[in-house]
């Protein structure tokens, strides 16, 4: 299964969290935090070829064991695909997360502006990864 192979039919914010426990003492700007980030995808059988992936990602940004933000993000697409078997049940969950990764980036990056900090740029993730042992 392609990328060309799968229908996004649509895509949204399932949840979202933002957390500035230190704010308003934050630290100097000049300061680079420790980031800690975990992406997973969760697949979900809707039946008659609709599915469900949901991307989460979680980022925690720290400097000497304090806090700076916590961004949680679950942000789904609904896809329209046949899948038939278990391959190509993975290549559609590896095929949707690249689909979705983009906006879910551009989504955190947004809300860490927002949150006072510099934007937090996720680099790209090798989604075929999720499924090495």
């Amino acid at each position: 299964m392609k990328i060309t192979d799968i229908t996004l039919m649509g895509q949204y914010i399932k949840d979202l969290s933002f957390e500035n426990p230190m704010a308003p003492n934050l630290p100097s700007p000049d300061q680079n935090p420790t980031v800690n980030l975990d992406v997973n995808t969760n697949y979900l059988d809707l039946k008659k070829d609709n599915h469900e992936l949901n991307l989460k990602i979680k980022c925690t940004a720290s400097i000497n064991k304090n806090t700076l933000f916590i961004v949680e993000l679950q942000y789904a697409g609904l896809i329209k695909a046949t899948v038939k078997n278990e391959e190509d049940k993975k290549n559609l969950i590896i095929s949707g997360s690249y689909l979705l990764f983009p906006y879910a980036r551009s989504i955190i990056s947004n809300i860490t502006i927002e949150g006072g900090f510099k934007p937090f740029f996720i680099q790209p993730i090798k989604f075929e990864n999720m499924f090495q042992k």
